[in-house]
């Protein structure tokens, strides 16, 4: 009786694939701070010539001018700060693409709100020169969370700006023997 094993790696390729997801997510950390950044010609050095987009349920649009479209549209809103985060990355290669998944968290700090958005992306990468490019950016989302404004301001632990309630002069008062 034949036993079943589960699919390892490819074994016509030597490629590791720890080091394949690492490669994609190494592309997916500089498209987040590309998009925070709202850097337009970041985000097109790191897109083939024919990149296809796809969001949710809307139709696939196709070429760099289409992707870089939507972060047009982001850089629009004009949100204070915005930060990507992109999580559990795997890779897989299929001849030439890299299919990839991740799942992705932005919080939106807008005036008088914070969204916070997650989903995921399920792109396909290609090797250029060495390195990954998108070729097809598929977002997919999920959840929106709408929360109250964020803090501007933050005091780090020990300052005299940390101490609730408290001016500098009592922080400095208290800690004069420390």
């Amino acid at each position: 009786m034949a036993t079943s094993t589960p699919a390892g790696p490819d074994p016509t390729t030597t490629e590791d694939p720890a080091l394949l997801g690492a490669r994609s997510a190494r592309l997916y950390a500089r498209y987040a701070l590309a998009v925070d950044a709202g850097d337009l010609g970041a985000l097109r050095a790191m897109v083939t010539d024919d990149v296809g987009v796809t969001r949710g349920d809307l139709p696939t649009e196709s070429g760099v001018e289409a992707f870089l479209d939507v972060y047009r549209a982001h850089n629009a809103m004009q949100i204070p700060v915005c930060r990507h985060v992109v999580t559990n990355v795997l890779a897989h290669r299929t001849g030439d693409v890299i299919t990839t998944s991740a799942y992705f968290q932005a919080t939106m700090f807008e005036q008088g709100r914070t969204r916070v958005v997650t989903g995921t992306y399920a792109d396909d990468h290609v090797e250029r020169d060495g390195d990954l490019l998108i070729a097809h950016k598929r977002i997919s989302v999920d959840r929106v969370v709408h929360l109250p404004a964020a803090e501007a301001r933050f005091a780090h632990a020990g300052t005299p700006e940390s101490v609730a309630g408290s001016t500098a002069e009592d922080w400095s008062n208290n800690h004069a023997h420390d």
